[in-house]
């Protein structure tokens, strides 16, 4: 239970399942306590009065009928006019029915009732078995008995007996399921704005500044809805920042174009008219000129690259031959370096996409490879195909990256310590025009230490 939904749905459900327990046993305890059978005394001492009250007033009828008109009209009077669901039978003082046969156990009460003169009334799992004596309009002595459902409903009790019986585990199971689905909804109810935070959270992380939650915060007023508009606040400001940030590199990158062009100019002029001994600080200045050229490009392609206006022409064209291409470069370079580039194919491999695009991706990355990897080695670059992508690995035999900074190394102008010196370490640019590169091929690049030592960098790329 790692999530906040399943702490939130078991806790709840717990918590309920155990109240209706103590609550059911409480019930219990009462239902055999002493004020529940004090109330049970007095219920059946008062159902005994209503129904000798009820057999008395009927016997009394019968007796009459009986008296007036015989025992055939007893009889039909006893089939036709039961009271209240009983059956009911008149006996003369010998025990004899004067209405019809009758059940043994009523003669046997009748008997009882002769014999003691005490009306007998038995109460057995809701059915009543009486006899009561009765006088007839003419003042004779009778005998009234009945069986069948009482005049009144038994008492209605919580539990009956011992609690865990098939109707205590029904309405247990019944609370149980009834119990999950309120706990589910009300889990589920609490823990939506927090998946849609999270949800949003990562968006934002992979990019997408205009990522902003979006739920019915009305009637809620929680902490939660809090929460959810100060999201969407620091979202809004990442946006703005971000994108005032990526306005002033364009801006300042198009600004610097035009200097540079008239110090090349300048630098021309000079030229022509020094000495053979300004030649050298001449040299120089046309070196750094180049540098800040090549920079300014970089950071147009970056700024490019990374506008929501990125867009290209597709193409379709072979991976192999674009790779090839990059690895002829760089190794005619490497040469004079001593090293090498080495370079492994299965084969033509078609890809949709820019094709220089690609080739400059890759270009930064074998370019970096040769830069550091040790003299008297080689750069050994593969391409192959796995799963529709095609998978090319260039890996160096340098001194690697620290591993706490692998996953920051694509990041816009970051460069680790050991490259802090633009002469080695250029002004990290190159691997973040890779990655955005990369991404908008719908591919992916990362980087990672080989364990004998060099980086070793990945791309995927989806062919067509």
């Amino acid at each position: 239970m790692r999530t906040m939904f399943l702490k939130l749905f078991f806790w709840f459900w717990l918590a309920m399942t155990l109240s209706g327990i103590v609550i059911f046993l409480i019930a219990f305890n009462m239902r055999i306590g002493p004020m529940h059978a004090q109330f049970e005394r007095r219920y059946s001492v008062e159902r005994a009065r209503v129904v000798c009250e009820a057999l008395a007033l009927y016997g009394h009828t019968a007796a009459g009928i009986y008296e007036k008109y015989g025992e055939l009209a007893t009889r039909n009077f006893v089939r036709h006019g039961e009271p209240h669901g009983m059956r009911a039978y008149l006996f003369s003082t010998n025990g004899t029915s004067l209405s019809g046969p009758a059940p043994l156990h009523l003669h046997k009460a009748v008997q009882q009732l002769l014999i003691s003169g005490v009306s007998d009334i038995v109460f057995d799992k809701g059915i009543v078995s009486a006899a009561v004596l009765v006088k007839s309009p003419r003042g004779k002595i009778y005998v009234a008995a009945a069986e069948g459902v009482p005049p009144i409903p038994p008492p209605r009790v919580l539990l009956q007996g011992w609690p865990f019986t098939g109707g205590f585990w029904f309405r247990f199971c019944v609370t149980f399921v009834i119990g999950g689905l309120v706990c589910y909804g009300l889990a589920w109810h609490l823990t939506s704005p927090v998946r849609q935070l999270r949800a949003a959270a990562q968006r934002l992380g992979t990019g997408d500044l205009t990522t902003r939650v979006s739920i019915n915060t009305k009637g809620r007023g929680d902490e939660v809805t809090d929460l959810v508009r100060d999201f969407n606040r620091m979202a809004e400001r990442i946006e703005k920042l971000m994108l005032a940030q990526k306005q002033l590199v364009r801006d300042v990158s198009h600004e610097l174009r035009s200097p540079l062009a008239r110090l090349n100019v300048a630098l021309g002029l000079a030229r022509r008219t020094a000495s053979s001994a300004a030649a050298a600080p001449l040299d120089r200045i046309e070196q750094e000129a180049e540098r800040l050229n090549v920079m300014i490009g970089e950071l147009l392609t970056l700024s490019l690259l990374e506008s929501d206006s990125a867009r290209f022409e597709k193409e379709s064209f072979d991976l192999s031959e674009v790779v090839d291409e990059v690895i002829q470069d760089a190794d005619f370079e490497a040469a004079g370096r001593n090293r090498r580039v080495k370079f492994e194919a299965t084969g033509p491999l078609m890809m949709a996409g820019n094709r220089e695009m690609i080739r400059r991706a890759l270009e930064n990355v074998v370019r970096n490879a040769v830069r550091y990897t040790a003299e008297g080695t080689a750069v050994e670059v593969t391409l192959e195909a796995l799963s529709n992508r095609a998978v090319i690995r260039v890996r160096d035999y340098g001194p690697g990256v620290p591993e706490d900074v692998l996953q920051h190394i694509f990041r816009p102008f970051y460069r680790i310590a050991e490259a802090r010196d633009r002469q080695s370490g250029g002004a990290g640019i190159g691997l973040a025009i890779t990655e955005r590169a990369v991404l908008l091929h719908s591919g992916e690049v990362q980087a990672s230490n080989a364990p004998d030592g060099g980086l070793v960098v990945e791309f995927r790329l989806p062919l067509s």
